[in-house]
């Protein structure tokens, strides 16, 4: 485990460190998703992530953004749309999946497989009071190299758990990468930022990869304060980016939101995309609903949803269900 996070840290840390400019406001958030968190231990069963992200520009440049990273964007509509502020963040993490039982150690025929995943990602964000959106690039690894099994075992004896039996079943290594697009639409707006208010927010996402292809839509709707500062990541799972109520003394919001979606193809259901391995039939139409809390004191902000979804793929023991804590800190 120690070894593919240090490979992974070597690799990309350095891409992000450019744009740490003390000119600019500064986020870092520490994510955990766990099945736990609502009772089970099955399925999408544990995920960790470490975020930074800079904002405070209105143009993409190699002052902000490395410049390879520049050089691809500077012509897509993420870095030409006109007055929009902007942002960078990055993200590295591992994200683990187990079928239901762990105690058996041969493979489970009718269950999605083992799967590992160790990732790094770069998101650009280009936002205003009523649009947002968000262009992302995640590049990883599958199998045994993204350290899955090792990470599980370890948390397993410290908290005492039976030790999973079936990774030798897990899919092979391979590497891997997504393309993925986000646009939130704010559809209505109930206040000033400076009080209680309401807004409701459309959404629209795609992705393009080997990780995972999708097409989604949802809606969600948030009551609280400092609605204006946390709309540019009010993603469908919210969680999953920077928190920008972080310095933002009293702000908060509640939030509800369901989303539908047509799933291409999911390396944790498909199994490996140029080898063989275990498989199980993806169910392509899938929905979710969300709910969850978020608030900011002084420099920094907490933020917890829950998560369930219909079955990922035909004879899914179980329903799909997880919660997400997230701790960001401004600096």
């Amino acid at each position: 485990m120690k070894s593919s996070w240090l490979m992974l840290l070597l690799l990309f840390m350095a891409a992000g460190a450019r744009a740490a400019d003390e000119r600019l406001d500064n986020w870092f958030t520490v994510t955990l998703e766990n099945d736990l968190f609502v009772g089970k231990d099955t399925g999408y069963t544990n995920g960790i992530a470490l975020s930074w992200a800079h904002t405070g520009f209105t143009e993409f440049s190699p002052d902000n953004i490395p410049r390879w990273l520049d050089y691809l964007s500077k012509n897509l509509y993420i870095s030409t749309m006109p007055d929009k502020d902007r942002a960078v963040s990055y993200m590295m993490g591992q994200l683990m999946q187990t079928p239901s039982d762990l105690t058996i150690p041969t493979l489970i025929k009718n269950e999605a497989p083992y799967t590992g995943l160790l990732f790094w990602s770069a998101n650009l964000h280009a936002f205003d009071e009523r649009v947002a959106d968000r262009l992302s690039l995640t590049l990883g690894v599958v199998g045994p190299l993204a350290g899955a099994e090792q990470s599980q075992k370890w948390v397993h004896k410290i908290v005492g758990a039976e030790e999973p039996q079936g990774w030798d079943n897990q899919i092979k290594n391979e590497p891997v990468f997504q393309v993925s697009a986000e646009r939130l639409l704010r559809l209505a707006k109930f206040h000033t930022d400076k009080t209680v208010g309401m807004d409701v927010i459309g959404s629209g996402s795609g992705a393009v990869g080997t990780i995972e292809s999708y097409l989604a839509v949802g809606v969600s709707a948030r009551l609280g304060r400092g609605l204006d500062r946390s709309f540019p990541t009010a993603s469908f799972l919210a969680g999953r980016q920077v928190n920008p109520l972080a310095g933002v003394t009293g702000g908060w919001y509640v939030y509800a939101g369901v989303q539908g979606r047509f799933v291409a193809n999911d390396i944790g259901i498909n199994g490996n995309t140029f080898t063989e391995s275990h498989s199980v039939p993806l169910e392509h139409w899938q929905a979710a609903a969300t709910g969850g809390v978020a608030f900011g004191f002084k420099r920094w902000a907490i933020h917890f949803n829950v998560l369930a979804a219909t079955d990922r793929y035909e004879g899914q023991p179980q329903n799909t269900r997880f919660g997400l804590l997230s701790v960001t800190y401004n600096y």
